[in-house]
């Protein structure tokens, strides 16, 4: 069956989320008292998880693939993401510091900055313009590229 790169991550997490849940089942439901009935089949869902798991490694692996166009972007992305999260860190504080020197003399030190809050407003702004249009971008590739893949899951 095909599906577009969009569906195809929105089943990776769904397989994903399928796996975490089996697993916690199989954790709470292995060992029970003998007179307490288990809710699940534990070898059945250790059966399942192998089986999402496998197709989880296909469908990841068809997505690294079909995704070799889009890495650039992708990468693009990421270091503007981290850059964004570097501005919002940056110090702008330009207030002044007294600083005692002896019993009855202050100097005053002021601070200074190379880029102030309105400057590097406007560079988060346009590194946040830049991820948007890369975003835009990479969901059209996500619904223009198709990939074949058959989920375990019923939808």
């Amino acid at each position: 069956m095909k599906i577009t790169l969009a569906q195809a991550l929105k089943e990776k997490n769904r397989l994903a989320g399928e796996i975490a849940r089996a697993w916690a089942l199989l954790q709470t439901e292995n060992s029970k008292r003998e007179d307490i009935r288990r809710v699940v089949d534990v070898a059945e869902t250790y059966n399942k998880i192998k089986l999402y798991t496998e197709k989880l490694v296909e469908l990841k692996a068809k997505i690294g693939v079909a995704n070799a166009g889009n890495l650039e972007r992708i990468y693009r992305m990421d270091e503007y993401k981290s850059a964004l999260a570097k501005l919002e860190s940056i110090n702008t504080d330009e207030t002044s510091v007294f600083q005692r020197l002896t019993e009855s003399t202050y100097k005053e030190f002021k601070r200074t900055v190379v880029f102030n809050a309105s400057q590097i407003l406007e560079m988060r702004e346009q590194l946040q313009k830049e991820c948007n249009r890369l975003q835009d971008e990479m969901d059209a590739f996500n619904v223009a590229t198709k990939i074949d893949f058959e989920s375990p899951l019923s939808h």
